[in-house]
């Protein structure tokens, strides 16, 4: 991974730390990402999972250019915050 990518990749994970805090309250920890290809989209999304919890999984996609959280998963059981 060149050094650019490691850069996209840290403020993409710290972007989508923000979103799933504020919007569900819930730390998370990302075990693997994916760079779509540039010609198709400036995106990266992130796997992972919430923190304490293996079997909940969470997944984002971030706009890498404007570090804008696209979309976010969790599981159905975890639900925004009011």
């Amino acid at each position: 991974m060149s050094g650019e990518q490691k850069n996209i990749l840290q403020k993409a994970e710290e972007a989508s730390l923000m979103y799933f805090k504020e919007k569900y309250g819930i730390d998370v920890e990302f075990t693997d990402h994916k760079f779509i290809p540039a010609d198709l989209s400036h995106t990266v999304s992130l796997i992972g999972y919430v923190k304490g919890n293996k079997d909940q999984e969470i997944f984002t996609i971030v706009d890498y250019d404007t570090y804008e959280v696209k979309t976010g998963s969790v599981p159905d059981e975890i639900q925004p915050l009011q």
